[in-house]
């Protein structure tokens, strides 16, 4: 597996997304790129983490892209036997919700997509530090290396 620099800009914040609550911003890390070297075209990735912060929900997900998935979830033929996103919802550094997404199935049937897993969320009065950070499970198929584990970029810390 080759690992490159995510450099593509992003900005820290962004739009309303569908399913934040209408008074919500959110706050995003950049875009971090992972190439893997899979059967076939080498898989291209690319993952954010994102918080919603708006009082007193407050909520993570994760965004992901890819590029060079598969067209067959057969064993041997598919790209993945385990690809997943975990992310928490942090408030002043400890975890107060999980959320995970299993993108193997996506990723081993279409060859290029965009999907958001879904938000996470907790309601809370506390002011502090509010953040999300993560992790990318994966198992390539048949590289005989197992199931590895990467940490993603956390989102900014938010104060409010």
């Amino acid at each position: 597996m080759k690992v490159m620099a995510g450099l593509v800009v992003a900005a820290t914040t962004a739009a309303v997304l569908v399913g934040a609550p209408a008074w919500a911003v959110n706050s995003c890390s950049e875009y971090q790129s992972f190439e893997f070297d899979t059967p076939g075209y080498d898989t291209d990735l690319r993952v954010r983490l994102c918080l919603t912060h708006g009082s007193p929900t407050r909520g993570a997900y994760a965004q992901v892209s890819w590029e060079n998935g598969g067209d067959n979830a057969a064993d041997g033929r598919r790209k993945f036997d385990e690809l997943a996103i975990d992310y928490r919802l942090l408030a002043m550094n400890k975890p107060v919700t999980t959320g995970s997404c299993d993108l193997a199935g996506m990723v081993n049937l279409n060859e290029t997509g965009l999907f958001m897993c879904p938000a996470e969320y907790h309601r809370s009065t506390d002011r502090g530090a509010w953040g999300v950070d993560g992790s990318l499970r994966f198992n390539v198929d048949r590289d005989g290396a197992g199931s590895r584990t990467l940490t993603l970029t956390p989102t900014p810390i938010v104060e409010n």
